[in-house]
């Protein structure tokens, strides 16, 4: 019994909170508008913009995820694929929320490949330069319009091109590969800012690669080295900005200790290093 007065308190209190004995009164729901700009030289890009009288809170939405993907009065949204996508404003007044939408037809993210020589056809060996990196040298030869890394037993060897990069500007390697499945091997591609020296090995960021391993290039294989990567430094998506602008080197080196490349060695063609523009 002893608990009734704090009951009885805790119900006079809760009534004095109630809606019900306030005097303020909700709004009307916002009018919601806005702007769509693309932005210039970035098609894959529009800057959005709320003209919604009254609203304190935005959630933008694309039309592709439930999820808002912008959540300021004036925001940047990114469509990485062309086509037609629904741009969606949720906006926030006094008095609730409204929704309205635009259709807007978007180009896509533009990129344009910085390698020379990347088709492996003839005359691109002139746009790489083979790197012996010391000890016995896996066999790389510009044949039948593939570039095609072979050996057995212990090896290593590599070929580079020196790239001109721009800061903060994100680049995406692509390259097909095949093989009928290695033992002890690595091949990787390379992203390092000294240049290569004959008759030394190179280490730098390992952008993505084949390890026998780590999993990957062990049976036989076909497809995009990006996709069939099980070994990175970074993310393993084959994407990577840069710090500053300047001059790096893109270094594909392949080798095992104590194993074999596979019969056939492997094969690699149409090797892209994307700038996104």
């Amino acid at each position: 019994m002893k608990f009734l007065p704090y009951i009885a308190a805790a119900a006079m209190l809760m009534a004095a909170c109630s809606p019900d004995a306030g005097d303020a009164e909700l709004g009307p729901l916002p009018e919601v508008s806005f702007t769509a700009t693309p932005m210039p030289n970035k098609p894959h890009k529009i800057i959005v913009e709320s003209t919604t009288p009254g609203a304190f809170r935005w959630l933008w939405y694309n039309g592709v995820t439930a999820n808002p993907i912008g959540t300021r009065s004036r925001d940047t949204l990114t469509f990485p694929e062309a086509g037609e996508y629904v741009i969606s404003l949720r906006a926030f007044g006094k008095g609730g929320s409204a929704t309205a939408s635009k259709k807007m037809t978007m180009e896509g993210i533009r990129r344009i490949n910085i390698l020379k020589g990347s088709d492996m056809e003839t005359g691109a060996s002139a746009h790489w330069t083979i790197l012996n990196t010391g000890g016995d040298q896996t066999a790389i030869q510009f044949t039948g319009g593939k570039l095609v890394f072979s050996n057995t037993g212990n090896s290593n060897g590599a070929i580079y091109q020196a790239v001109t990069v721009k800061k903060d500007v994100e680049y995406t390697f692509a390259g097909k590969v095949k093989g009928n499945g290695a033992t002890n091997t690595w091949f990787e591609v390379i992203i390092g800012t000294a240049q290569p020296e004959q008759g030394k090995d190179y280490a730098a960021f390992k952008l993505v690669s084949l390890n026998t391993w780590a999993g990957c290039g062990k049976v036989a294989f076909e497809g995009n080295l990006t996709a069939l990567s099980c070994s990175s430094d970074g993310a393993n998506t084959g994407t990577i900005k840069f710090d500053k602008d300047g001059t790096v080197y893109l270094v594909i080196k392949a080798g095992s200790s104590g194993g074999t490349l596979g019969t056939g060695g492997i094969q690699m063609d149409d090797v892209q290093f994307l700038e996104e523009q």
